[in-house]
């Protein structure tokens, strides 16, 4: 894998840079170690999170830290896949394979409606008040 951007609505090629994103869009990087099974499931898992909840609303790239090493060292990324959300703010970062939806997307923001009220409201509170969450369930949220 190599550094993939992936928008909403297929992306659009243009003659120059694109303009920059809404202030509402999810903006994401996704760091991945090569074409580990880890690292597809976490892409697997992140597109289709974003393509069912925030619609049209997100721009995601993924970056190979084999293929790109100054990326993660930027970054300061420790281990992946590491999802970080750029914007809006406060930047986020979900290790793992993403798999625990409703842990990822609470540390993304996106309010999900049909989520079970006690998943929803305990991943919730643990997303706002910064506490990482168990790396076995999925995923791990830091501030």
């Amino acid at each position: 894998m190599s550094a993939l951007p992936v928008e909403a609505g297929g992306g659009g090629g243009g003659d120059g840079a694109p303009p920059p994103p809404p202030s509402d869009t999810l903006v994401l990087r996704l760091y991945v170690t090569g074409n580990t099974l880890r690292s597809t499931r976490a892409v697997d898992n992140a597109r289709r999170l974003l393509e069912t909840h925030a619609t049209g609303r997100f721009e995601l790239e993924v970056i190979d830290i084999y293929l790109h090493p100054e990326a993660a060292i930027a970054a300061q990324i420790i281990a992946a896949p590491t999802l970080v959300k750029l914007r809006p703010g406060p930047l986020r970062r979900v290790i793992g394979d993403l798999s625990d939806s409703s842990k990822v997307l609470a540390a993304l923001g996106v309010m999900v409606s049909n989520l079970a009220g006690s998943a929803s409201s305990g991943a919730t509170s643990s997303a706002s008040s910064g506490a990482s969450l168990s790396a076995s369930s999925g995923a791990s949220i830091k501030p």
